[in-house]
């Protein structure tokens, strides 16, 4: 039995485990406010991420997001519809950006998040629209966590059995040892038997 169970641990170590492939969820905001504002359930797992792209033409208009939990919160720079470009097509402003980049971190942030869009013109607040997300657990870090888990329970119990077998065989050379010498030693008492 504690072969079966040593065999199947080390088959599990050799099986391969696969966290999930990483999204990237895209909203678009534009004058309506964060297209889909509310990224639909069980899109989205720990480890994840979204990207918001400002594409509100609104003349002169900037945008912040912010996205909390829980009291833990981002917020972005002010975003604009577009970058003025060099003639290398590099930007001419550095700190400019039209994409905020949100990771969920990909442990712990399971759970309700919150986004508020907040636009601006001429540098005044004037709309602000809200959107959401729910952020699945990443099952496979659990299971995992587990996996090994019951590994090491499963090598411990096989490193038991190793360490009684060597108890065993060291019993048996001993025990072999002492009939060998009971051996020799009757076999040297009767030829000095018959010498006499």
């Amino acid at each position: 039995m504690r072969i079966i169970v040593a065999t199947l641990g080390l088959v599990m170590l050799a099986t391969p485990v696969a966290g999930h492939e990483l999204l990237i969820y895209t909203v678009i905001v534009n004058s309506d406010g964060g297209q889909p504002a509310d990224i639909p359930d069980e899109t989205l797992k720990e480890g994840d991420s979204v990207w918001f792209w400002m594409k509100d033409t609104t003349e002169n208009a900037t945008l912040i997001i912010e996205v909390e939990k829980d009291g833990a919160a981002a917020r972005s720079d002010a975003l604009q519809f577009e970058c003025e470009l060099d003639e290398n097509g590099s930007k001419v402003d550095e700190n400019c950006s039209n994409r905020f980049d949100f990771v969920f971190n990909p442990v712990n942030s399971a759970g309700l998040w919150n986004f508020t869009f907040l636009t601006y013109v001429n540098d005044t607040l004037t709309k602000t629209s809200n959107g959401s997300v729910h952020i699945q657990e990443d099952i496979h870090d659990q299971l995992h966590n587990e996996t090994q888990d019951n590994e090491s329970l499963i090598l411990d119990e096989a490193k038991k059995d190793n360490e009684i077998s060597k108890q065993t065989i060291a019993a048996i050379v001993g025990m072999v040892s002492l009939l060998a010498m009971a051996i020799i030693a009757s076999s040297g008492n009767s030829n000095s038997i018959e010498e006499e």
